[in-house]
């Protein structure tokens, strides 16, 4: 494991984030560069917290990708488990889905990566990292979860990983991290602060003190996976002080509404 720094990433500490206030959205300006590709997170008046998440799931494939197929989601049970999505919404192996009008979740999984047009994937959070990456050559995209349990079982470096052994050159891989509660608000257990020195040493910057950098650890983990730093984008958005805009966990316990992070690549019109 390389010894790694926020100083190894250009681009990391640049604030990466427009609002489209009328679509109660949060877009990455670097994203937006790739005409193919729509993605977004939805805001805290994008829908009230007490939505479930098959009907928030509906809401954003009928609001923000109506050529959309089966919106994809995820179960989200902080592992690190990453499901590729082929056409229709089927995944490989045993992953169970269940199915409730045009939305589709994924059992047991934190990650999804498609390279099916029309195919909008998405993940929801409430100050858990989310993950946006892109391949800009093969258009391929993936979405994670990223909480501390993720990230500590290397939930990001799993996802590239997963998308190399479909193709997919690292070196060619775009990243942006999205709105996340931040280091400064995010204080943990001593203990637990200790278990992530002890397991990823070589970062020192990623625990100060019983603080978590939950977004520099992410990135230090796609930056060993092969994508290179300055292809790292990070929001800076932080969810906990900014609860006008985000919902957060930390904050708002059980009545924290979710946020949603999507993305598809745009194809052929899809009749509705």
């Amino acid at each position: 494991m390389a010894h790694l720094s926020r100083s190894d990433f250009p681009n990391l500490s640049k604030a990466s984030l427009d609002v489209d206030e009328a679509a109660c959205v949060l877009r990455s300006p670097i994203l937006d560069g790739f005409l193919w590709l729509t993605h977004g997170v939805t805001t805290r008046q994008f829908a009230p917290p007490e939505s479930d998440t098959f009907s928030l799931m509906e809401q954003v494939r009928a609001r923000l990708v109506p050529g959309g197929q089966r919106i994809i989601c995820c179960e989200q049970v902080h592992g690190s488990r990453v499901s590729a999505v082929a056409a229709g919404g089927q995944s490989g192996g045993d992953i169970v889905a269940g199915e409730h009008g045009t939305v589709v979740q994924l059992t047991g999984v934190d990650g999804l990566l498609t390279d099916v047009p029309n195919m909008p994937i998405a993940i929801r959070t409430a100050d858990c990292v989310p993950l946006v990456i892109v391949d800009v050559r093969r258009k391929r995209i993936a979405l994670v979860h990223a909480g501390w349990r993720g990230s500590f079982e290397r939930i990001a470096e799993k996802a590239v990983g997963e998308m190399a052994r479909r193709g997919s050159d690292p070196a060619d891989l775009v990243a942006w991290l999205g709105p996340a509660i931040l280091r400064d608000a995010y204080e943990v257990g001593a203990e637990l602060a200790g278990r992530f020195r002890r397991e990823f040493p070589e970062w020192e910057e990623i625990a100060d003190g019983r603080h978590l950098d939950l977004v520099l650890l992410n990135a230090c983990q796609l930056r060993e996976a092969g994508i290179p730093g300055a292809q790292i984008h990070a929001a800076n958005y932080c969810t906990f002080r900014n609860r006008k805009v985000c919902y957060s966990h930390r904050a708002e316990r059980e009545h924290a509404g979710r946020m949603v992070t999507y993305a598809m690549i745009l194809g052929p019109a899809v009749e509705q």
